[in-house]
């Protein structure tokens, strides 16, 4: 009985361990991001969104982006709505469809939001697709952000797997 007790504990215990296993991100090194995204705090704005990074096997850092184009006035090297914070992504435990995003900008009201977002990720355009995700306000009691629409691209492809 014992031996009965002690080969389903391991059976138990390895498939435990086999449900835990981390995604990875692949290849890593080198990319480019670029794509739009709808944003939205007091008004909205449509920016394109261009910038490079590197990445590991599990996270990614964008150390350069921009708000190159979009809504006149908003967007662009003289907007009102430019990024904000370190930018980053990493992997979603478990998930190969989505991915954790950190993702920032200052806004029109001069109230930036600046937080992580969980985001659909689709391994065969390489691409993170927003959908109403919610960026919480930097300050306590400013309003937050939301990326209604859009997304982003990696250059060259990554999958998760």
């Amino acid at each position: 009985m014992k031996k009965v007790a002690f080969a389903i504990a391991s059976m138990i215990a390895i498939g435990a361990a086999s449900a835990a296993s981390a995604q990875t991100i692949s290849p890593t090194g080198s990319f480019t991001i670029s794509g739009s995204a709808v944003m939205q705090q007091s008004t909205t704005a449509n920016c394109t969104i261009a910038g490079s990074g590197s990445n590991t096997s599990t996270v990614g850092t964008i150390a350069s982006r921009s708000f190159p184009s979009g809504t006149f006035g908003l967007c662009g090297p003289l907007g009102l709505v430019q990024p904000y914070g370190a930018w980053s992504f990493r992997v979603a435990p478990g998930l190969t469809n989505k991915i954790y995003l950190k993702v920032g900008a200052n806004t029109v009201l001069n109230k930036p939001c600046y937080g992580e977002v969980l985001v659909d990720w689709d391994n065969a355009t390489s691409k993170a697709t927003f959908n109403n995700n919610v960026i919480p306000p930097v300050n306590a009691g400013d309003p937050s952000c939301t990326l209604v629409s859009g997304g982003v691209t990696i250059s060259s492809a990554r999958t998760i797997s």
